[in-house]
């Protein structure tokens, strides 16, 4: 127990420690729990609540963060539109500025962690990723279509955990799969590396048999850019970024239709889906409708409503307009700066390529942000929070050769 890594070295349950498990339970807890209301009171009462007494160190070094700053000013205007949206309500105003709350005291809590030892996030990361293998098996095994093999291609797996729909399953599992791969590739040769490389193949078998796009998607183009990117300081990553590559390259091409001539259900659905929005932008362009959007007006197929914009930067326009968008953009940029920045600089594309596979999920999967605890906080905030601790040199200069921690 001694030798663990943990934020207070010097005492065993310091609030610290105390907090750090419970960080590392909540974020393990997407596999398990059986729903999100269960994780996010567990988030309110063991995570929020304690790390409150953590927070006033991050807090004070965030704001030498531009990414961070970017991040408060868009967070801060969605939130201000809200009062003019078409029937506002001051109940759910204070839902979305909780959840905010909630949101930005996890990247804190992130930051904290590197803070204390640089290491300690990805010691939580690569540990999750083995509940995340040993789940991706009970979900594997549980998957009763399997035995059942002409109708396999009509089943869509859906994993054990707080997830809503089968394309949440694929984004949360599929994330740890490029995690997991990280580990190999910074361990390769070492006997642990060999059981992450076999729950790798296990999370890809997953994301498979989801049938999500979306997912499929981002897991080849953040697999493919991790080794790229490690091509520099060993060619041979070539001979399987390069492959990876294509294969997403195709992979896409073949949804849009390019290859056959038929464009994927998916991508099809969300064309109807993505006027509507760019019609209610529209109708206000520069200040948008407000925050608190509309109920669902109509509905396309198998519950997929047209007022789900399928588009983070779609639903900004149609919600905060131009403003809003123009919030949106310096996020994304600064974040893919210091992304690049640890990929090129210290051969370390991890957290870029964590950022990339949420850039491809909420590019045309997601709609509003603020949430109580789904798949965004691992796919978004987590990346987010990492990049942050980037900028603001948390994260030292390292051999690209060492041990991950």
């Amino acid at each position: 127990m001694a030798t663990l890594p943990r934020p207070d070295l010097n005492r065993r349950w310091s609030l610290p420690n105390v907090v750090f498990l419970t960080y590392t339970l909540f974020l393990a807890g997407f596999y398990f729990v059986p729903n999100a209301v269960d994780l996010y009171k567990f988030y309110v009462i063991m995570v929020f609540l304690p790390g409150l007494f953590l927070l006033p160190v991050p807090l004070k070094l965030c704001w030498r963060s531009p990414l961070w700053c970017s991040l408060i000013a868009y967070l801060c205007y969605m939130l201000l539109s809200s009062f003019w949206s078409h029937q506002f309500s001051l109940a759910i105003f204070w839902r979305d500025v909780l959840y905010a709350v909630y949101i930005l005291s996890f990247i804190l809590l992130t930051l904290y962690f590197f803070d204390r030892n640089e290491q300690l996030p990805n010691t939580v990361m690569y540990s999750i990723a083995l509940v995340v293998m040993v789940a991706a098996i009970f979900s594997i095994i549980s998957f009763e279509p399997l035995t059942q093999l002409p109708r396999l291609t009509d089943a869509r797996l859906s994993g054990t955990g707080a997830l809503g729909t089968v394309n949440e399953s694929a984004f949360v599992y599929g994330i740890f799969g490029v995690i997991a791969l990280d580990y190999v590739r910074r361990n390769w040769g070492q006997g642990l590396a060999y059981l992450y490389a076999a729950g790798f193949a296990i999370i890809v078998l997953f994301v498979i048999l989801t049938q999500s796009n979306t997912g499929l998607l981002a897991l080849s183009v953040a697999c493919a850019l991790l080794f790229l990117f490690h091509a520099k300081r060993n060619s041979r990553a070539l001979y399987i970024g390069l492959p990876l590559g294509l294969a997403a390259f195709l992979y896409l091409a073949w949804s849009l239709g390019l290859l056959t001539g038929t464009m994927d259900m998916g991508f099809t659905m969300r064309w109807p889906i993505w006027d509507h929005a760019i019609e209610l932008w529209q109708s206000a362009p520069v200040f948008g409708l407000g925050y608190q959007k509309a109920l669902a007006v109509a509905e396309i197929k198998r519950g997929v409503n047209i007022n789900y914009a399928h588009s983070l930067f779609l639903s900004t326009l149609r919600d905060g307009g131009l403003v809003g968008f123009f919030l949106l953009l310096p996020v994304y940029v600064l974040a893919l700066r210091a992304g690049l920045k640890m990929a090129l600089k210290k051969s370390d594309p991890l957290y870029l390529c964590l950022f990339i596979f949420g850039f491809i999920v909420v590019l045309v999967s997601m709609d509003q942000i603020l949430t109580r605890p789904r798949e965004l906080w691992l796919v978004l905030w987590l990346p987010l929070a990492c990049l942050i601790a980037h900028e603001l040199g948390l994260i030292k200069v390292q051999s690209p050769d060492a041990p991950p921690g």
